[in-house]
């Protein structure tokens, strides 16, 4: 049996918000090319980028909250939330409590929203709630278990208690595991691995830097500059000053390629040679970087 949690306006907020985005971001795009290069073009830019990713786990989350609903069997509740799947078995439901009283600081971050009470909470006398609901704590059904407990907010508390009951006097038909049931994406070790997201995270950073000392230097750049110099340091190639972009845009493009060759590695249980890719892109782009600071004297 299904249950749809108590309608919350965030999703459609949410749904705003991203719509609001988009539309900024064609408008700063624009922007960025009708004016000349400089310092603020960058932070344009960089805008950009910063809001295209704000704007994706915004509709990420978004759409999670128009899919969250509860599945009610003899064996189990699932709570569906996007592409993942709470399932709770109902031999490991211990108790079913209406509401609970926070406990501890609980802080609400900003990537909490949309659904602020999609999170992790502390309960008194409960523990740990893995709240999917549309509802504060004091509001929710809290399904309690000796992992942890999950808040939930059906739009029919009485029936969906109702039904929750009968189906547990009937007993399971099948055993069922107490898991999260994620997406392949979602379970990459990946995610999990500090060393690799800093060396990846290092490599477009430098990237980064180096389009951004270059923009803001532009202005004030002759027409025309040497981008390169025989052994005896006497320049032998003069071209336009644009031609300095070379240096960042490969490193952008090594950072890129790297980044995917990487994964797939990483993903072949060769981490080892994951590690070695990406951090070569960071020493390629220190020095790149380097040497574009050179030509910009």
């Amino acid at each position: 049996m299904t249950f749809k949690p108590i309608p919350s306006p965030d999703r459609w907020h949410a749904l705003l918000v991203v719509l609001g985005l988009a539309l900024l971001d064609v408008i700063v795009g624009r922007a960025i090319m009708t004016r000349p290069i400089d310092g603020l073009s960058f932070l344009l830019a960089f805008w950009i980028l910063i809001s295209l990713g704000a704007a994706v786990y915004l509709a990420y989350r978004g759409l999670c909250a128009f899919t969250l609903e509860y599945w009610v069997t003899r064996d189990g509740v699932t709570v569906v939330w996007g592409a993942s799947r709470q399932i709770v078995p109902m031999a490991r439901i211990r108790r079913i409590q209406r509401g609970a009283r926070p406990d501890g600081p609980n802080r609400l971050w900003p990537w909490h929203w949309p659904y602020t009470e999609r999170r992790r909470l502390l309960a008194a006398k409960v523990g740990v709630v893995n709240s999917y609901a549309t509802r504060p704590l004091s509001e929710q059904i809290i399904l309690v278990t000796d992992h942890e407990s999950y808040g939930l907010s059906p739009a029919d508390p009485e029936q969906f208690l109702a039904a929750l009951q009968a189906r547990y006097a009937l007993g399971p038909a099948r055993p069922l595991a107490l898991e999260l049931r994620r997406p392949p994406l979602w379970t990459w070790g990946l995610w999990r691995d500090r060393s690799a997201q800093v060396l990846i995270l290092a490599g477009l950073m430098l990237v980064l830097a180096m389009f951004g000392a270059l923009t803001f230097r532009f202005p004030e750049l002759p027409p025309d500059v040497p981008l390169h110099f025989d052994v005896r340091g006497i320049p032998d190639r003069i071209a336009a000053k644009s031609g300095l972009f070379a240096l960042p845009i490969i490193g952008l493009i090594a950072w890129l390629a790297n980044l995917v060759i990487g994964i797939v590695l990483y993903r072949r249980a060769q981490p080892g040679a994951a590690y070695l890719l990406w951090g070569s892109v960071v020493v390629v782009s220190a020095v790149a970087g380097l040497a574009l600071l050179s030509l910009m004297r």
